[in-house]
């Protein structure tokens, strides 16, 4: 049981970690990989340009 609610409570907050990449204008399942690559949410400079195939990570992020 506490098993569970451990699991939950990381996907909970891999999941707002997420979501704060799709403020940068990254896809939410773009949010879960960087947050597993990149350990967290974005820092100031990253997040993803638009391109014509979908969002683009960058490091130079001033949107």
């Amino acid at each position: 049981m506490t098993a569970t609610l451990l699991l939950l409570l990381l996907l909970l907050v891999c999941t707002i970690a997420a979501d704060s990449w799709t403020e940068k204008g990254c896809h939410l399942s773009q949010g879960y990989l960087y947050v597993l690559s990149h350990g967290g949410g974005p820092d100031r400079h990253q997040g993803c340009d638009p391109e014509p195939g979908g969002p683009v990570y960058t490091d130079q992020y001033y949107g």
